[in-house]
């Protein structure tokens, strides 16, 4: 008889193996939708708390998307945060929830549309009845929606549709 082992042995090695690899694939791809989810939760939040700052100061307030055709350069673009003045102007905020997560994420504003000369930006009033907002974020083939109808809070759309 001679040492080693045999085929069945081989073969339950590589079934055990196998199965490992998918758990491990699996659990990745889990984490990344994880993220994703997690900074579109972020930013509906976020969009939320301006439009009730937007209330309780009575003056209009945007957020502009950073500029990400490439998802992966958009490491240094932020997201930037603008209040209407009462001459009708935009102004810079600084404000401490004007960081986003986006690194590795494709942002668009598909609702409302920008004009062909106006930046991309979803602005918030203090009307109680603002208009439809959708906010488009993808990433490795994955896209989630932030929606609201104007009325209703921000919220995550999981099927990626306004």
């Amino acid at each position: 008889r001679q040492p080693g082992f045999t085929l069945v042995e081989l073969m339950v090695v590589l079934a055990v193996l196998a199965v490992m690899a998918t758990i491990v694939t699996l659990s990745v791809s889990v984490a990344s939708g994880h993220a994703l989810e997690s900074t579109a939760e972020h930013l509906a939040s976020t969009l939320e708390q301006a439009r009730w700052q937007a209330i309780t100061t009575a003056r209009r307030i945007a957020w502009e998307a950073p500029q990400t055709n490439n998802p992966a350069s958009n490491a240094d673009q932020e997201a930037r945060w603008y209040e209407q003045t009462q001459d009708g102007a935009w102004r810079l905020r600084v404000v401490p929830y004007a960081t986003l997560p986006l690194t590795g994420v494709s942002v668009s504003i598909a609702l409302p549309r920008p004009g062909n000369d106006a930046p991309a930006r979803l602005g918030v009033g203090p009307e109680p009845v603002g208009v439809a907002a959708c906010v488009l974020l993808t990433q490795e083939g994955s896209t989630l929606a932030v929606v609201s109808d104007g009325v209703a809070p921000f919220s995550v759309r999981r099927d990626g549709r306004c």
